[in-house]
């Protein structure tokens, strides 16, 4: 009778394996999430946001003691920076203006803290504070004020997860313009260079003319992201090592590996009138 027993355990331990192994690979292949995961996604971020916020507190009181000691500067002093900052900031309108690049206020921006970045996965994916209660879906771009960081890639409840530009999987192949003397050369970042910091767009033509300081903005083209968003600048320009085509780096205008506030970019780019969204 034991035996049988101990045999009918076994059985039942083997099905819950299998079970639990077919689960996760409907997941893997899935790009919605069931409520269960959903449940455990939130409930996962509600852990790491405990831990986060009194670390972001701590951190934000260091820096503003810091700064207090630093207020008995001379008010001549602080006017003197005031009037640098809206000049930075007139700089910057005037520039995002002559380059075609969408500002993200365009696209009623949804603030997001960034609770969770595991160091194995550290430029693959992060995971934000914002979800499905928030507006949050599926494929909207996530950036900062100095450029695109990613887009969403898994969306729950309360928090989502963000696939990072610097992913290095060939579904996340970001589609991009090159801006070249008024001219766009389409291109598909084709993997991150962790050494030197940058993206690689394979595969451009020879006959394309791309230089070094050339802009590249998002294309708007295959993988639902709104178009003229901007990612970086080229940083060198080769052929590749058949001599066929160019090989183009880019230098990530947002800091990937140093990311702690983001912005979802909310509305899509459907819903962004003709003359909003700077494609013609």
């Amino acid at each position: 009778m034991s035996k049988f027993f101990k045999n009918n355990k076994l059985v039942v331990i083997l099905c819950a394996i299998i079970i639990f192994i077919s689960l996760i690979g409907i997941s893997l292949r899935s790009q919605s999430q069931s409520h269960a995961e959903q449940y455990v996604g939130d409930s996962v971020s509600f852990g790491q946001r405990v831990v986060s916020y009194p670390v972001q507190f701590v951190t934000g009181y260091i820096d503003d003691l810091f700064m207090s000691n630093n207020d008995k500067k001379p008010s001549n002093k602080e006017k003197q920076l005031q009037a640098e900052n809206e000049r930075l900031k007139a700089e910057n309108k005037k520039y995002k203006k002559e380059l075609d690049v969408e500002d993200i206020s365009k696209y009623d921006p949804i603030s997001s803290t960034v609770i969770s970045r595991n160091p194995d996965q550290w430029m693959n994916t992060l995971v934000i504070n914002k979800g499905s209660k928030n507006g949050v879906k599926s494929n909207m771009a996530v950036m900062t004020s100095e450029g695109l960081v990613g887009r969403i890639s898994k969306v729950n409840q309360f928090s989502s997860q963000v696939d990072l530009v610097s992913t290095n999987t060939r579904s996340n192949r970001l589609s991009v313009n090159i801006q070249h003397d008024g001219n766009n050369v389409f291109g598909l970042v084709d993997q991150y260079d962790a050494k030197n910091q940058e993206l690689v767009i394979s595969d451009i033509n020879n006959k394309d003319k791309v230089k070094k300081g050339d802009k590249v903005v998002t294309s708007g083209l295959a993988d639902q992201l709104p178009s003229n968003l901007y990612i970086g600048e080229v940083t060198k320009v080769e052929n590749d090592k058949y001599g066929l085509s160019k090989e183009v780096k880019v230098k990530p205008a947002a800091s990937l590996s140093d990311l702690n506030h983001v912005y979802v970019a909310k509305r899509d780019a459907q819903s962004v009138p003709d003359n909003e969204s700077g494609v013609n």
